[in-house]
């Protein structure tokens, strides 16, 4: 077991938090968990690791709208390459009968903790896509306000300024 997880620490990459974002490492990283756990993992486990990762991957397109250094490309980064993989690990580390079986916390099993954990990572990735999203929309209500100050409401033609002769 203690080779197991040597081998587990050695694979893993350090992270430059220095560095710019890159969305491939991320992508990288989300895809090397799911080859990972695929075939050691109840149903439901590879389910929730499967909507992170749809989540995540919808997100990286919109990542460059996002400031360097902000907070959601920080924990889209940390989840890929951190958080989903220790919670991931931390379970495949027990015996498969004892982490279905077995209460270990509150009578919970530790894949109903697994769960509880995937859950968690799901909700902060939705806020996150959430929050990219409505920056999204804020420019289309500003592009919005724009133009309609710019050529007036309503039907017939406006006005413009820059080509009114006179």
């Amino acid at each position: 077991m203690i080779d197991r997880v040597r081998r587990y620490l050695v694979g893993r990459r350090k992270i430059d938090l220095r560095s710019a974002f890159d969305s491939n490492d991320v992508k990288d990283a989300l895809d090397s968990q799911v080859r990972l756990i695929t075939g050691k993992v109840p149903p439901e486990v590879m389910a929730k690791v499967l909507k992170i990762r749809q989540i995540i991957l919808g997100i990286l397109p919109r990542s460059g709208n996002l400031p360097p250094g902000s907070p959601q490309l920080f924990v889209i980064e940390r989840t890929a390459t951190d958080y989903l993989p220790t919670s991931l690990q931390a379970y495949l580390n027990l015996p498969r009968a004892y982490a279905t079986q077995h209460p270990v916390q509150d009578g919970k099993t530790a894949k109903e903790v697994l769960l509880d954990q995937l859950t968690l990572l799901e909700t902060k990735m939705n806020e996150v896509a959430d929050d990219v999203h409505r920056n999204d929309s804020d420019r289309l209500l500003a592009h919005g306000r724009f133009l309609e100050e710019r050529f007036g409401r309503g039907p017939g033609p406006r006005s413009d300024p820059a080509h009114t002769i006179g």
